[in-house]
């Protein structure tokens, strides 16, 4: 079995940590080298996934009233 090694400092030992992007107002779940920090990847959370789901629910209602108003011209 391969040993994950991080690519900038060698290390074997990740974390989870939130990183907050330049420019952002939230923060990214991400997996990151325990001894340097470097981000090795993004996670996406459920409650993430939940808000996105949400979002896309509210924006499907919006374009069913929008089509039901040119409908009814």
């Amino acid at each position: 079995m391969a040993i994950s090694t991080c690519a900038k400092c060698e290390g074997h030992a990740f974390e989870r940590a939130l990183v907050t992007p330049l420019r952002e107002l939230r923060s990214v779940p991400v997996l990151q080298c325990a001894n340097c920090g470097a981000v090795v990847g993004t996670l996406e959370s459920e409650a993430a996934i939940d808000g996105l789901q949400k979002q896309i629910g509210a924006i499907d209602a919006g374009l069913i009233r929008i089509v039901k108003a040119l409908q009814g011209q």
